[in-house]
């Protein structure tokens, strides 16, 4: 079975990126190697995911269930906020200090679990970053025709997901007008 075209903008957070494994009709989780895929596309080195298909469409539904709310400045599901709560708080992490000699200071979050419990939980613990941080006012839905997916408005006039979108919410505002007004 081939690997499907996911729809990753590639500019936005990892886990609106991974709400939007969640397209229209398409479940781009709905087989266990494309979820291996697309954990080896965006999170690298955690393995294969697969085998753990129900927990990450259960983790993407609630990311995706908190996100739209926020976007569309409605109440979460209270049983959402609950799911990523568990998932965060199953994979602690502490933050690690390094500081090499003629170097600046760096830190790195290090999980205190493995595998798909630790990527999982990493995923969690970035929603709850996002909807409790500075960007969670800029989650919008794209306004594409058709199009479903989620981003963060990092300009004032920024609308759509993808230039792509915008492209065609402009053609058919243009074939709207061109075709009631007959042409004129």
């Amino acid at each position: 079975m081939p690997d499907p075209e996911f729809p990753i903008l590639g500019t936005e957070p990892l886990v609106v990126e991974l709400a939007n494994t969640l397209y229209g009709d398409e479940d781009f989780f709905r087989h266990a190697e494309w979820i291996d895929a697309w954990f080896a596309l965006l999170v690298p080195g955690h393995g294969r995911m697969g085998h753990h298909a129900g927990r990450v469409r259960a983790l993407r539904d609630g990311v995706r269930s908190l996100l739209s709310a926020a976007a569309g400045g409605g109440a979460p599901a209270p049983d959402a906020v609950e799911l990523i709560n568990a998932f965060a708080a199953a994979a602690p992490a502490y933050l690690r200090l390094s500081w090499p000699a003629g170097q600046a200071p760096a830190a790195r979050w290090i999980d205190t679990t493995g595998g798909g419990t630790a990527a999982l939980g990493r995923l969690a613990t970035c929603c709850v970053e996002l909807l409790a941080g500075p960007d969670a006012a800029n989650l919008r839905r794209c306004e594409g025709p058709g199009c479903s997916l989620l981003f963060v408005k990092n300009h004032p006039r920024r609308r759509w997901c993808h230039p792509s979108c915008g492209h065609r919410d402009r053609q058919a505002r243009y074939y709207r007008r061109h075709l009631t007004t007959g042409g004129t």
